[in-house]
């Protein structure tokens, strides 16, 4: 093996790190969700309130520069694209309280196919026969979970509704991100999105008349690790990663999210999927592989 050769496997080998531990970050989500007695909502907002924070500093130090430059147009679709945030984690985070982990990440974990149908359907984005195919898979996969979780876990069909839910919410926001990540640096964006994403919840918090004062200091070390390992860590981490792997290396790891998720449920709560999710589960990955494999040859 040649020196050269050794050198590319050493840069790689970082960002292959970088990756594992988003993964593992990303998965820790719905455990920390689960250990939480708070609303929802509240556990969403608090969360988003603690991420924006963290970026904070980012904005002021060249003073909301980026920001003050850009068009209305652009604020407002940041500002839109929040919202779609603050709508999926509101979903999510229920349906983490109403079904099994590994139902509720598995089946938001389906904005993959979601993305290829909306590009599909809003944009005139082509869908090549493996997306197609994939997509098929995908919704087969998702019934057989719904109707195998119906038979063995009734209680847990609205979690899962809520989750499927959350799965086409997050579709959206990426989909509506997508453009704007091409002009707009990381930090600002998320910013703004993480910004608008907690004010759309706290307001619905407010409209409710949720508890969201005095909470218990373990209740906001929670969120403030939910803002920490899931949305800084792993989300940073994935992010730095794609500029070093390609983009459907990244994309699959998002496969292990329903894993890593259930794996940890296991460990912790002793929790064991249903023979439907489990069944639908592996179908559904197997088709979200295939659109993954269709997106970066298209």
């Amino acid at each position: 093996m040649s020196v050269f050769s050794v050198e590319i496997k050493k840069s790689l080998q970082l960002p292959y790190l970088a990756l594992l531990i988003g993964m593992f970050a990303i998965s820790t989500s719905a455990i920390l969700i689960r250990y939480s007695d708070s609303e929802p909502l509240v556990i969403g907002a608090y969360r988003q309130a603690f991420a924006t924070l963290i970026f904070l500093p980012l904005i002021l130090k060249d003073k909301a520069a980026e920001i003050r430059s850009q068009s209305y147009s652009t604020i407002f679709e940041m500002i839109f694209t929040g919202i779609l945030l603050g709508a999926h984690f509101s979903f999510f985070i229920t349906s983490v309280k109403e079904t099994s982990v590994a139902a509720s990440v598995l089946l938001a974990t389906c904005h993959v196919v979601y993305v290829a149908v909306l590009g599909w359907i809003f944009f005139g984005e082509t869908l090549t026969k493996k997306a197609i195919l994939g997509t098929s898979v995908s919704l087969c996969g998702i019934l057989i979970l719904f109707g195998g979780d119906l038979l063995d876990n009734p209680g847990n069909f609205m979690g899962n509704i809520f989750a499927f839910i959350s799965g086409i919410l997050a579709g959206l926001y990426y989909l509506s991100g997508r453009k704007l990540r091409k002009i707009i640096s990381l930090p600002t964006y998320a910013f703004v999105v993480y910004l608008f994403s907690f004010i759309s919840m706290f307001i619905i918090v407010l409209v409710q008349n949720l508890n969201y004062e005095n909470l218990p200091v373990y209740e906001l070390q929670l969120f403030l690790l939910m803002a920490l390992i899931p949305t800084l860590l792993g989300h940073t981490m994935q992010n730095w990663a794609i500029g070093y792997l390609p983009a459907y290396i990244v994309s699959i790891s998002l496969l292990a999210e329903p894993v890593g998720s259930g794996l940890l449920a296991w460990l912790f709560f002793h929790e064991v999927p249903s023979f439907g999710v489990i069944l639908g589960g592996l179908i559904v990955i197997s088709g979200l592989y295939l659109v993954i494999l269709a997106e970066e040859s298209n």
